[in-house]
């Protein structure tokens, strides 16, 4: 059983069908996206768990509302700041940097989520976290892997500020 029909045992939404041409966000963003993200937007489109955490969509063309939380890269002003170049695990900050992150979520406590894009191969991407006023860590796993194992606490330990962590059945709410 894959991740996302793990996922949909226990996070549950409206049984809305959500449509996003991906072809015209591959060429918008020059990039592909992984596979599981796409299948999750698919099924739950963007919105939020339980209103803990966002998870983003990507936009484009005239649907790109710039005020709108979506999926995009970290904001070049950011780039800049020492402290947003913080890892967890040393070796990750040599081997990464936070231009390699593409952002698809963040928590009410302002952690910010993301993939390390580094790998050609987006199914490969790991996923990043960025606590608030801490350090990025990276978890070898897929978007909707982490999601899973965040909502059934199959971490060490909570890997965001929120209290998601271990909790179970969620509700998923379409924003």
């Amino acid at each position: 059983m894959s991740a996302l029909e793990q996922l949909q045992q226990i996070l549950t939404s409206s049984d809305v069908v959500h449509k996003v041409d991906w072809d015209e966000i591959s060429s918008s963003y020059d990039v592909r996206f992984p596979t599981d993200y796409r299948n999750f937007l698919d099924r739950y489109g963007s919105g939020e768990i339980e209103d803990m955490l966002a998870v983003f969509r990507p936009t484009a063309g005239t649907d790109a509302d710039p005020h709108a939380r979506r999926t995009s890269r970290l904001p070049t002003d950011l780039l800049d700041l020492p402290e947003v170049d913080e890892w967890s695990d040393a070796r990750q900050g040599e081997l990464y940097e936070p231009a390699d992150v593409m952002v698809w979520g963040e928590t009410v406590e302002a952690d910010v989520l993301g993939w390390i894009t580094s790998s050609e191969t987006p199914d490969e991407w790991p996923v990043a976290v960025y606590t608030h006023g801490g350090e990025w860590t990276v978890f070898d796993c897929t978007m909707t892997e982490f999601l899973l194992r965040l909502l059934t606490g199959q971490f060490e330990e909570n890997p965001t500020g929120i209290i998601l962590f271990g909790m179970g059945n969620a509700r998923f709410t379409v924003g």
